[in-house]
């Protein structure tokens, strides 16, 4: 797979949809899994359909963080939008457990060392399942 970049091609190991409304935590979010030769499709919301194909995207990062809003509610939006593939959500805390039709398969904490977020979508690539909690 390869995706451009300035336009060049690049190849990479299969594409992130990452989903968080804060600009700042996404690009920097991107920009890790991006170094780390991951494509990325960004998108600021989970309840806004993307604008881009979705072929090769192998997993889900939610930031679930909404102003106003339940962490479990908009991670069971988005796990709707996107039954078939593993999620993986940052946290500050949920605050609450999640219902079993929810399914995220990896909740990562709040602050998140970024070798965290590479373990667990590196297995999922991987096809190993979620990383430890």
């Amino acid at each position: 797979m390869s995706s451009v970049r300035g336009g060049a091609i690049i190849p990479h190991q299969g594409v992130v949809c990452l989903i968080g409304e804060d600009a700042a935590v996404r690009d920097s979010l991107a920009a890790l899994l991006q170094a780390h030769g991951y494509g990325v499709i960004a998108e600021a919301r989970h309840d806004r359909p993307s604008l881009l194909p979705m072929s090769g995207v192998f997993c889900v990062v939610l930031d679930p963080h909404r102003d106003g809003r339940r962490e479990a509610e908009v991670i069971a939006e988005t796990r709707a939008k996107f039954p078939d593939l593993p999620m993986i959500a940052i946290s500050h805390g949920l605050g609450q457990p999640l219902s079993p039709a929810t399914r995220v398969e990896s909740v990562l904490e709040k602050p998140l060392a970024p070798e965290r977020l590479l373990d667990a979508v590196r297995r999922f690539r991987l096809g190993r399942g979620p990383a430890a909690q």
